[in-house]
């Protein structure tokens, strides 16, 4: 009989971040400080989403899963320390990225509340976050028009992680299922979960962007804004796009993998040169 092997590999990649430009969104303030926000809350994010699976790895007794495990953590740990050497790049910009990284530890701290402070509120928490993430990559990925919009310095790096995300988007789901989705309980506290880390994120979002602009000196310049809220929020735009999908969070039934993005991550891993597996 085969070995188990996981249902896909952790990449090792060592971008450089000395060519980028200072807008290298569209040459755009709102959209640059989008993407820059973002990537603002992945080192500690995606480190508190390590932290919360292993915590509970050693009760998995499924194989399969073991190994998605040990490679969620392999890609969750690459994401950390790219999205970390591109927040120092534009530390030397003039972005003060550790003031924002400091906030973002601020809303973790939230997990240390006594109703949070246990591992299942934490697991669920990575959950809710890895929801966004995936819903929110596979949407990237769906407008090419974004994605062109990035500067080449930038492009592969954004790709690459959207791939990851979506490669990985039922990992903590399905330990949160075969640990504690069991009861009433279990699936309340992971809804109950998902309603604040929602409205944490978006306040997270757009108050990094309001600091960025104005660290940019770009905070009166309301063409920027208008066009990119309406990007992000208008008609089609990047956060509107993935309410549907958001919303099928709650359904008791609901899987990661019920919004299947096989043909879209084939179609990128072969552009990106990726292979699927190890």
């Amino acid at each position: 009989m085969s070995a188990v092997t996981a249902s896909f590999p952790v990449r090792r990649q060592d971008f450089g971040f000395e060519e980028v430009p200072r807008h290298w969104v569209d040459s755009d303030p709102f959209m640059t400080h989008l993407f820059n926000a973002l990537s603002a809350l992945f080192p500690d994010g995606e480190r508190f989403f390590v932290n919360s699976v292993r915590a509970v790895r050693d009760k998995i007794n499924d194989p399969q899963l073991q190994k998605d495990i040990g490679a969620f953590i392999g890609q969750e740990a690459m994401h950390a320390k790219e999205h970390g050497h591109f927040n120092e790049g534009a530390i030397r910009q003039g972005f003060d990225i550790k003031k924002l990284e400091g906030w973002t530890r601020g809303f973790l701290s939230v997990k240390d509340l006594p109703l949070l402070n246990n591992k299942r509120a934490h697991l669920a928490a990575t959950v809710a976050l890895e929801h966004f993430t995936g819903i929110l990559s596979a949407q990237l990925l769906k407008r090419e028009d974004l994605v062109n919009a990035i500067d080449p310095s930038m492009r592969t790096l954004w790709a690459w992680h959207c791939v990851e995300e979506n490669e990985h988007k039922a990992v903590a789901f399905d330990t949160y299922q075969q640990l504690y989705d069991k009861t009433v309980v279990d699936y309340a506290i992971r809804m109950g979960v998902m309603a604040l880390i929602t409205t944490l994120i978006m306040v997270a979002i757009h108050g990094f962007i309001v600091e960025l602009m104005r660290e940019d000196k770009q905070l009166l310049n309301l063409r920027s804004w208008a066009k990119g809220l309406n990007r992000v929020w208008g008609r089609g735009g990047l956060f509107t796009a993935i309410i549907p999908e958001y919303l099928d969070y709650f359904r008791p039934s609901f899987h990661p993998w019920d919004h299947d993005t096989e043909f879209l991550l084939n179609r990128w891993r072969k552009q990106l040169g990726f292979k699927k597996a190890a």
